[in-house]
């Protein structure tokens, strides 16, 4: 049935990834909705990499302790901050809320509320608590399953592609590091992304070392490391094996910075993490490590991106149960680099090392 609302609240409040995945569907909603005061609860650190999305009036955070490997704790326990949500949602007095987030306790809170129209997958038994019950589907993409949500209640989806935002400052800061590193604008710029949230989708250093050394030595490639301070480690050893005169940005640039950084680079090669939805979003072509995971629903979404995995009998599985991380094991260097070098063609002169 058609929702008629002028006050609507989109729940999403976990992961990187999942946030930048849910730009297709604020784009949609404020479409069909021009008029009407949007609001989207999310956490905290994940909710900076779409500062400046114009389809939301107010960003609410979220600030329950989660899985999160980023998220901070609160001086709320888990029972005060459900309460404290509970009271908030009630006197915002929303007309429908779209419950993106597939956990019992996110439906059960906005029924709690009194919100009238509930939207949301019916999955973990919650489909009491909607009074839109969306069927989540595993063999589909995330960007398509949360504009499932939309459809239900007869709101057209006019296009899918990803968005992020920058600053001017963002940008200029980008060029002033490349500038300063000594890089040129003709160079061929390569993010390499090592760092997962789960042992389970990481790649072992010597191979992502396998592909930087071709790069370097057929292409003159420059690459770029971003991540917390503490994912630098990782690729301090990578430059062990090297070198390859990385610039290493871990917890020197902000979520936001790696945007525009990102943006100003040619390829991202990495594994299955918020970073590589990043770049896809950005605009960069991606050549992502894929493993425990489901790429028909986890991976780059759009157009040009290509995915590396060995699907194993097991395959997909649950990464923070597996114990001999096989499936990523079996990724040889031969076929990451034959992927990535179909992408580094398209994007250098054949037998010049300097990208176009």
């Amino acid at each position: 049935m058609k929702l008629a609302a002028h006050k609507i609240l989109v729940m999403r409040y976990r992961f990187i990834g999942d946030t930048v995945l849910t730009v297709p569907f604020l784009r949609n909603l404020r479409t069909a909705y021009p008029k009407a005061h949007i609001d989207l609860m999310i956490e905290p650190f994940s909710g900076q990499v779409i500062e400046g999305c114009p389809y939301v009036d107010r960003v609410i955070p979220f600030e329950l302790k989660t899985i999160h490997r980023y998220s901070k704790s609160t001086d709320r326990g888990k029972i005060a901050g459900n309460v404290h949500y509970w009271q908030m949602l009630r006197k915002e007095r929303y007309d429908a809320v779209f419950v993106l987030k597939r956990s019992l306790s996110s439906a059960l809170l906005v029924w709690a509320a009194g919100i009238p129209r509930r939207i949301g997958f019916a999955t973990e038994g919650r489909g009491l608590f909607l009074t839109d019950p969306v069927k989540y589907r595993h063999d589909q993409h995330e960007v398509e399953n949360f504009l499932d949500c939309l459809r239900v209640v007869d709101v057209p989806v006019g296009s899918t592609h990803l968005e992020l935002w920058t600053t001017p400052e963002q940008d200029r800061k980008a060029d002033t590091l490349f500038a300063e590193a000594g890089w040129k604008a003709g160079d061929l710029k390569v993010i390499i992304h090592a760092a997962a949230s789960l042992p389970a989708k990481q790649w072992p250093l010597d191979r992502f070392a396998g592909i930087m050394r071709t790069l370097r030595d057929q292409y003159q490639a420059r690459f770029v490391y971003t991540g917390a301070k503490g994912d630098s480690p990782l690729y301090e050893s990578i430059e062990t094996q090297g070198p390859f005169n990385g610039l290493n940005l871990c917890g020197v640039t902000s979520l936001r910075e790696n945007i525009a950084v990102y943006r100003a680079c040619d390829l991202f090669f990495g594994v299955d993490s918020g970073p590589m939805h990043m770049a896809a979003a950005a605009g960069v072509r991606v050549v992502a490590l894929f493993g425990p995971t489901d790429e028909r629903k986890w991976g780059p979404w759009g157009e040009g991106h290509s995915v590396v995995t060995k699907r194993l009998a097991c395959h997909p599985c649950r990464p923070h149960k597996c114990s001999d991380h096989a499936c990523m094991d079996q990724i040889a260097v031969a076929d990451a680099l034959a992927a990535v070098l179909v992408k580094v063609r398209s994007i250098v002169p054949r037998g010049n090392g300097k990208a176009k």
